[in-house]
């Protein structure tokens, strides 16, 4: 029952008179009332209108009012409707088996219109207390919920932040402070403060992309992209991160079309796709990049791994913002969980979309961005 919304009762009972004494009583009291003559008629408008209580009575034609609630116990919908009985049956198994069929209340004929109104708004707030305190519980879960997953994303940032920031700092003093005999191995620290300078500057976008995303503020201008220059170099570089699982990576671009799109939220979003397969892939894995560029600025992408795959009940799980650390502790790799949330965010704002498609084996992800549209602004 929606709070401020009056309630809606359904009375069901083949008997006239009475359906009509108690609809009447009902809706004097000022609440809405639809009437059903029938075990059939009122299972039939109890799925239609969902009300907020039904009133049956027990004896009529099949479906009578016992089969009735078993039929309305049966369908999700109708399962938790507040339920009383009407009967001339008072005996005390008619009791108890209104009682284990659901039944909230049993009222036995004759009755008084002031009774069944007291015990119908007794019902009534009972259930909207109850339905309060589940609404309090519900959101107090949320509550502490939305917490540890701040506090798993704030840890998370921190980890993430301070982890490649340590490892330029460190390699830097030492390259600048020691005066080494091999020049390779003075070398080799700059190269490690460097790769950790691209690990912090890819974090940062992701957290500036990631911003203008919640604003609704993505770069709208399509650029030309130079797919060697803003995907392919960026990709094989991504790739010396993974140099110790050994994967087999190939790429392929089919067709020469040129690729107009957001460049720098792009290459991120394709970077990212790639990233995630060269992360779940097993040691030595196969992994694969496909780009199809369109006739005026589209492009169709494929990355696909050999890796454990995505389940289907969890293909659109995956693309929610910060869904790897909301895994908790059980989560297997680093990593902020918002690439996928990033590319989809990317691609649909163009007029594409990035989806996880089936595959036999692994796991296929696919990108598509349209050609260039009337309504896209062309930039350079």
């Amino acid at each position: 029952m929606d709070e401020g919304k009056t309630p809606v009762i359904l009375v069901i009972d083949d008997e006239p008179a009475i359906r009509l004494g108690v609809a009447v009583a009902i809706r004097r009291h000022g609440l809405q009332v639809i009437e059903a003559v029938d075990g059939n008629e009122g299972l039939r408008k109890a799925r239609e209108h969902l009300p907020d209580l039904i009133i049956s009575d027990v004896m009529m034609p099949p479906p009578d009012g016992f089969e009735l609630k078993r039929l309305l116990n049966a369908d999700p919908s109708t399962s938790s409707i507040p339920f009383i009985f009407l009967t001339a049956r008072s005996g005390k198994d008619d009791r108890l088996a209104g009682i284990r069929d659901g039944a909230d209340d049993y009222i036995a004929k004759p009755f008084g219109m002031e009774e069944l109104i007291a015990r119908l708004d007794a019902l009534l707030r009972r259930v909207e207390t109850e339905r309060r305190r589940g609404r309090e519980q519900m959101a107090e879960i949320a509550r502490q919920d939305m917490e540890k997953l701040k506090n798993e994303i704030l840890q998370n940032f921190h980890h993430e932040l301070r982890t490649p920031l340590m490892n330029i700092i460190a390699p830097l003093e030492l390259a600048i402070n020691n005066k080494f005999s091999d020049p390779e191995l003075q070398s080799y620290f700059l190269r490690t403060a460097l790769s950790n300078v691209d690990k912090l500057e890819s974090l940062v976008s992701d957290i500036i992309i990631l911003s203008n995303v919640d604003l609704v503020n993505l770069n709208p201008f399509r650029q030309s992209i130079d797919l060697d220059i803003h995907i392919i170099e960026p990709v094989y570089k991504r790739l010396e991160r993974y140099a110790s699982k050994g994967l087999n990576f190939t790429h392929q671009i089919i067709g020469e079309g040129e690729v107009k799109a957001a460049r720098r939220e792009f290459t991120q979003s394709v970077l990212h796709l790639v990233d995630n397969a060269f992360k779940f892939s097993s040691q030595n894995g196969r992994v694969n990049l496909d780009i199809q560029p369109g006739r005026n600025g589209g492009v169709k992408i494929a990355v696909s791994d050999d890796g454990p795959g995505v389940p289907v009940e969890l293909r659109e799980k995956v693309f929610e913002k910060f869904y790897q650390i909301s895994q908790g502790d059980s989560r297997q790799h680093d990593g902020l969980g918002v690439g996928l949330t990033i590319a989809r965010a990317t691609f649909r704002h163009l007029g594409g979309d990035v989806k996880i498609a089936d595959s036999p084996d692994g796991c296929l992800v696919v990108a598509d961005l349209p050609d260039v549209r009337p309504e896209d602004i062309v930039y350079g």
